[in-house]
């Protein structure tokens, strides 16, 4: 079946399922089934739509069942699974992706299950182990070469494991066994977990989550841990729409009981919801940071009269004020500012540097996305082991990062290398002196893990070659809150009024509303919470709600000046001028003789068609706030239509002559020359309106070179429209379509 067939179809089943609304769903994947010849499944849909009959008809007899929610959703997860596999079963068919390709080799080698490849991996791994090769006396080629044949066993376990659905008990097992096993090498389980998270991701297997889940329980505190935590909480969001299983829940309420359960999901809340601004982070470093730099070379040089700026002291330029004022006139020292502190709360600054560093080979392979980094990988002889064994242990580079740069320094000439490694050596003095006074030591260093797991994760999904093959879980970010099962850990204050804050500061509104509603429905009230969800509903262009978020902040604080002026602004916006004066009202006791305020009340009175109060209004705002000009268009219009013509024309022409003006000024323009009766002058401005509206660089205009046409029509609709502010100042509006055509002839 075509795949866009097979994916309109399998939605369908989905948004059924969602809907409770079950016997379509079976019916539907019956046939889906069937039409694939998929017997086995036809026959897995028809039992569990059997057992969905008895379910109703003892439902039907008034029998109170406890567990008839549970064993509905359970019998939809049934439906759902059979999807999955039919949707899979068609895409190996012909699909091109890395995944498929993988699958198809797999299915050749049918009896190499991962139970089997485990087995072999573990015996592998006792034989390579250094006791094993020290006793074997094998010298250094002959150790790379244990350590690549292994290490390519690591690859082919990945793969199998990636592509294996469902895992069956055994293989389930033989992980567990394999993850607990002291034989394998510490790195070994973090494969295992990228393995399960990646395969999880595809298509949903409950033994893959419990599977992540265990993990995490068995050692929570360590390295291992925090990689199994975020690749759990990654797996359980992309399928949040499915609920969990009864062991999951299980195993949930299990690690609920581990005493550092709140701590590590606040702070992976906390990391996940960071990579949301990795994109605009990079773009600052590349776009901004860096071209600055490079424009500043010439002058660093000229000033140090040395050629080579690597040679510069970090302490001299700090003390030499030639400097300090250089830097601060560029820009660069807010930038720098900017950054570090970025850097403190924990920002990846470093994808913008490494984003650039995977070409090399060895990232070609999925699986070496996965595997923590270590010293003794056989790409790494001679002196790239040593640069490699001093990359190891730093805190500050991810474990993507550190293979970068240990590839790069291999293919470097030594010198050129120590010089990195010097540069690199400094600052992780920088970074670990940073942390060793941070107030709680400990739970820097927490979080600094849990943060290079997710930016582990975060590389891949962004920079692998092949990228656009895999769902991406940070293309519109990990909310914790949107999964039903964590959402209750997740939902106190603490957590989500950070997270809010972090996604509001940085201008990710849905995200940071999406956390808001949630603290409302827990139970928080405050005025400040209403005005950023309010602001946020505003920015997302949700007018009328924002508005009652604004009353809402209003109702708590009467007093606030900053939420009195929104809701002045939103009645103003949405039609209701009285209700915008009353606010306004009230903000003037508050901020008297402000010239925005002023503004906004001309408006209102505009809005009115109360023309000597606008004026009085605008002509305040003016006196208030002259150098703006925001007052100017307005009150050149209040005066208008009071038919003040002489002065109206004197605001309009400061208006043109001082700021910039858009294709309405010149309309306007033309009504007021109308009201003169000087017709020639009038047209003169109705053709500059027409001319105003193809030019996209005016203020004002869609920002596109409209065609002629749509230029005209468009005059001619606001000509239509102020047809009655025209008669209001005596111009007949039988004249409208004889000066209309008398333009389009002399445009013709």
């Amino acid at each position: 079946m075509k795949q866009e067939i097979f994916n309109e179809i399998k939605d369908r089943v989905t948004r059924l399922v969602a809907e409770r609304r079950l016997r379509e769903a079976f019916a539907l994947t019956r046939s889906l089934a069937e039409g694939n010849m998929r017997w086995e499944a036809s026959d897995r849909v028809a039992r569990a739509e059997e057992n969905y009959r008895y379910m109703l008809e003892y439902a039907a007899r008034g029998a109170d069942d406890p567990g008839r929610d549970k064993m509905a959703e359970a019998l939809g997860n049934t439906v759902l699974e059979v999807a999955d596999m039919l949707d899979r079963e068609n895409r190996a068919i012909d699909s091109t992706s890395l995944y498929y390709n993988t699958l198809r080799f797999e299915r050749l080698r049918p009896a190499e299950t991962p139970a089997a490849l485990l087995g072999d991996y573990l015996r592998q791994a006792s034989a390579a182990s250094p006791l094993a090769i020290a006793a074997k006396g094998l010298d250094e080629r002959e150790r790379r070469q244990e350590r690549s044949a292994l290490e390519g066993m690591e690859r082919r376990l990945f793969n199998r494991l990636w592509v294996t659905h469902p895992l069956s008990g055994a293989d389930a097992q033989a992980v567990r066994d394999a993850l607990a096993s002291p034989v394998a090498p510490s790195y070994f389980g973090e494969l295992l977990i990228g393995a399960l998270m990646l395969g999880e991701l595809e298509f949903h297997d409950p033994a893959k989550l419990e599977l992540l889940m265990e993990a995490y329980a068995a050692a929570p505190e360590g390295r291992r841990g925090a990689t199994a935590l975020i690749a759990m909480l990654i797996a359980a969001h992309r399928w949040r729409n499915r609920p969990l299983d009864d062991r999951a829940c299980a195993r949930l309420d299990a690690i609920r009981e581990l005493p550092g359960w709140k701590t590590d999901l606040h702070t992976a809340y906390m990391e996940l919801a960071r990579t949301r601004d990795t994109e605009r982070l990079t773009a600052k470093m590349r776009d901004e940071l860096m071209p600055t730099m490079m424009r500043l070379r010439p002058d660093l040089e000229k000033k140090l009269g040395k050629a080579n700026l690597g040679e510069l002291d970090p302490e001299s330029i700090e003390e030499n004020p030639e400097w300090e004022e250089l830097f601060e006139k560029s820009g660069l020292a807010d930038k720098m500012r900017e950054i570090s502190e970025i850097t403190m709360e924990g920002g990846d600054i470093m994808m913008s540097t490494f984003g650039s560093m995977k070409s090399h080979q060895f990232f070609s392979d999925a699986a070496n996305w996965f595997i923590p980094f270590h010293a003794d990988r056989s790409e790494f002889a001679g002196p790239a082991a040593k640069f490699a064994s001093f990359l190891e242990p730093m805190p500050f580079l991810n474990d993507s990062d550190k293979y970068s740069v240990a590839l790069q320094l291999s293919q470097m000439p030594p010198e050129q290398a120590r010089m990195m490694m010097g540069q690199l050596e400094q600052h992780g003095d920088q970074m670990a002196q940073a942390q060793a006074e941070a107030l709680n030591a400990r739970a820097a260093d927490r979080r600094n893990v849990i943060n290079k797991q997710v930016q582990n994760l975060y590389r891949f999904f962004n920079l692998f070659r092949r990228k656009g093959e895999f769902f991406n879980p940070f293309a519109d970010g990990v909310s914790l809150v949107e999964i039903p099962a964590i959402a209750p850990d997740v939902s106190d204050s603490s957590t989500l009024g950070v997270v809010g804050e972090f996604y509001f500061r940085h201008k990710y509104f849905a995200e940071a509303l999406a956390a808001f509603r949630v603290l409302e429905r827990e139970g928080e009230t405050s005025d400040a919470l209403y005005q950023k969800i309010g602001h946020a509903l505003q920015r997302l262009g949700r007018s009328e709600e924002a508005l009652r978020a604004f009353e809402q902040a209003d109702m708590l604080n009467s007093g606030s000046a900053w939420t009195l002026r929104r809701l002045a602004r939103g009645y103003l916006s949405a039609g209701r001028a009285r209700e915008a004066l009353a606010a306004l009202d009230r903000l003037e006791a508050i901020e008297p003789d402000k010239g925005a305020n002023a503004l906004l009340r001309g408006h209102c009175h505009l809005q009115l068609e109360e023309y000597d109060d606008a004026t009085r209004a605008l002509y305040k705002a003016d006196y208030l706030d002259p150098r703006s000009g925001k007052a100017l268009r307005p009150l050149a219009w209040a005066l208008l239509m009071r038919r003040e013509l002489e002065q109206s024309r004197k605001y309009y022409e400061r208006l043109i002559a001082g700021h910039d003006p858009i294709p309405a000024d010149y309309l306007n323009l033309g009504h007021l020359s109308l009201a003169e009766r000087r017709f020639r002058e009038a047209m003169n401005f109705y053709k500059l309106n027409i001319t105003a509206r193809r030019d996209p660089a005016k203020p004002g205009t869609s920002g596109e070179n409209a065609s002629r046409q749509e230029a005209v029509e468009g005059f001619i609709a606001d000509m239509r429209s102020d047809s009655q502010a025209l008669l209001r100042i005596g111009v007949d509006p039988k004249l409208l379509p004889l000066i209309t055509d008398s333009i389009l002839y002399e445009l013709s």
